[in-house]
């Protein structure tokens, strides 16, 4: 018997920090060069840049509650090509049994028929490995062997030319087929619809044909393809690969294969088929299975998949605002939605890095978000200082001694509240910095190593105008369309802290307070376009009153959400705490309400 490694494992030994190549595009004829996928290091992940196949960090995965994030083929079929000789499959029964001992929560009446065979421990008896045979035309020609808890390898032929795995037990093809992603997750969902047909009485419906793919999900429509004349005897084609993104992209490949009219989509509440046993939810595995949507192409949504989106919508919290913007919360209908792009612009010197730097701080501290941030204006000990200001209440930038200073930042009040602010309990950052202004082709695999390896759902640009200095209206517009992207598919929030153009000669400039529009962005109208939210920060810094100068009024130009634009607050800054306050709650000593 020959184990293989696997091509998954291979390829995750050979990862080195930097670029490499992807693994789901070279299984796809792509990436000849090699460089599509950036790794991040040692258990901090990586993402590709052409496919968007991403892997999490250890300690994102941890976070998340899981152990893996992708496994594009579960087997990887040994340098052999030939079939089982029946020599070879005697040998293999004389030290396997038919008994799996209640193996994934698998009845041997269910097994058996399908010829599945397990070896076991010497010592103890329990289960180590279980064969899955491989049919070609129905005859027996290889075995997928699985290797507890999780190693895989193939005996004789198993690939794509084969039959599709339980396809030589069901001698009548009619009814309804449902196609799995692996053999185990053949076995399960078969012993439940079986189970389910007894409870009901045989003429309730059809039997139901379940199978699945013997090679991994992103080649498995093409093996399916190679059956379309044993497809057609069904009237309908039930297609559930797992609830991850490969399965999902496989889903849809798949049913492009399957006879027009017959494709439906599965979708179900947990990862994959045997899941459910494990759970004890037979029942739900039944009604999600009853539940399968008619296939429409991925840029085709039907009526009750719509409704079905809105539910999933309404779920979906929002990032709110701190408590000195409660008025923009309450405009917002609660603040942000995931997967948005923010814009907040502003005109130099109007205090937008401090309304941003206290969002910052509040999002860190109080809501315990991971917050990446891309500073192009001030450096790291800068940027850090200004946050340590606002969570102390004590500006250190007007210690104008430098002994007090030294003293002040290396006291144990500072040191405590730093650590307060910036880390957990478990000593996990919150913040964290891509404090880089020398080469801008690398600043997007750096926002999303930020957002991958970091686990920051918040991705905070000061200033965005920075990155679009000197560049081509095309440069701009690419980068917005991979901010899009990246939103949309991580569901986190990306904030462009972006300048204004000066203004024309004998116009108010936006440092005296003039009021601002979405197309006075330093850029291309696509940025402000490509946004969710465009809020507008407008100061008269210039002003004799002191209060007037210490004033800025927030503007919500556009909110895709709402639809309410005008403006939201005014903003009060008091220099000695480095604060920012409703102006109207501060004066009037009113505490801010929370929406």
């Amino acid at each position: 018997m020959v184990v293989s490694k696997g091509a998954w494992q291979e390829w995750l030994s050979s990862l080195r920090e930097g670029k490499n190549s992807c693994y789901r595009c070279r299984k796809n004829g792509r990436d000849r060069a090699g460089n599509n996928y950036h790794h991040y290091g040692e258990g901090k992940g990586g993402h590709c840049h052409a496919c968007g196949f991403t892997q999490l960090s250890d300690d994102e995965k941890a976070r998340r509650g899981v152990d893996d994030i992708y496994e594009d083929e579960e087997y990887e079929e040994v340098a052999t090509k030939e079939p089982l000789t029946p020599e070879e499959n005697t040998k293999i029964k004389s030290y396997t049994g038919t008994s799996g001992k209640g193996y994934r929560g698998l009845r041997d009446d269910i097994t058996k028929p399908f010829g599945i065979r397990y070896e076991y421990d010497e010592q103890t008896g329990e289960v180590t490995k279980q064969y899955v045979p491989v049919t070609k035309q129905g005859s027996l020609v290889g075995y997928k062997v699985r290797k507890l808890p999780k190693d895989f390898a193939s005996i004789g032929l198993t690939g794509k030319d084969c039959d599709l795995v339980g396809q030589f037990y069901f001698k009548n093809p009619s009814g309804i087929l449902l196609i799995v992603g692996g053999e185990v997750k053949q076995l399960a969902a078969y012993q439940m619809l079986t189970d389910d047909q007894k409870r009901r009485g045989k003429d309730k419906f059809d039997p139901v044909t379940v199978v699945a793919p013997t090679i991994g999900e992103s080649g498995a429509a093409k093996q399916i393809a190679l059956h379309y004349e044993w497809l057609c005897n069904f009237s309908k084609i039930i297609v559930c690969m797992d609830e991850d993104a490969a399965g999902q992209a496989a889903n849809e490949e798949i049913c492009k294969v399957l006879p027009k009219g017959k494709a439906f989509v599965m979708r179900m509440r947990y990862k994959d088929a045997d899941e459910y046993i494990k759970q004890g939810k037979e029942q739900e595995f039944i009604n999600d299975f009853w539940k399968a949507k008619s296939y429409t192409m991925a840029a085709i949504v039907d009526s009750d998949q719509i409704y079905e989106e809105i539910k999933e919508r309404a779920k979906v919290d929002k990032l709110p605002f701190p408590p000195m913007l409660s008025k923009v919360n309450k405009a917002l209908a609660g603040g942000v939605n995931y997967g948005y792009i923010c814009n907040i612009l502003a005109g130099s010197g109007s205090g937008k890095s401090s309304v941003v730097n206290q969002c910052i701080s509040y999002w860190m501290r109080e809501l315990d978000q991971n917050v990446g941030v891309l500073s192009l204006e001030a450096e790291a000990g800068e940027f850090g200082e200004n946050l340590l200001s606002h969570h102390l209440g004590r500006k250190i930038a007007l210690i104008t001694d430098k002994d007090e200073r030294l003293a002040f930042v290396g006291s144990k009040e500072a040191e405590d509240a730093a650590t307060e602010l910036f880390k957990r309990q478990d000593g996990s950052s919150r913040l964290f910095l891509l404090d880089d202004r020398g080469d801008y082709s690398k600043l997007q695999e750096q926002v999303e190593e930020l957002i991958v390896s970091c686990g920051c759902k918040i991705i905070v640009i000061d200033v965005i105008s920075d990155v679009f200095s000197g560049k081509p209206i095309e440069f701009i517009d690419n980068w917005m369309a991979w901010e899009k992207r990246l939103v949309k598919e991580h569901q986190c929030i990306i904030f462009n802290v972006a300048h204004v153009r000066k203004s024309g000669s004998g116009e108010k400039s936006a440092s005296s307070g003039a009021f601002l529009t979405e197309e006075q962005i330093i850029g291309s109208g696509t940025q402000y376009r490509s946004a969710g939210v465009n809020i507008a920060l407008q100061r008269d810094k210039n002003n004799e009153d002191e209060i007037i100068r210490n004033t800025s009024s927030v503007h919500i130009l556009k909110s895709r959400s709402t639809g309410w634009t005008g403006l939201a607050c005014e903003l009060y800054y008091d220099s000695q705490t480095h604060t920012l306050w409703d102006k109207e709650y501060y004066f009037n000593n009113i505490k801010p309400v929370e929406f």
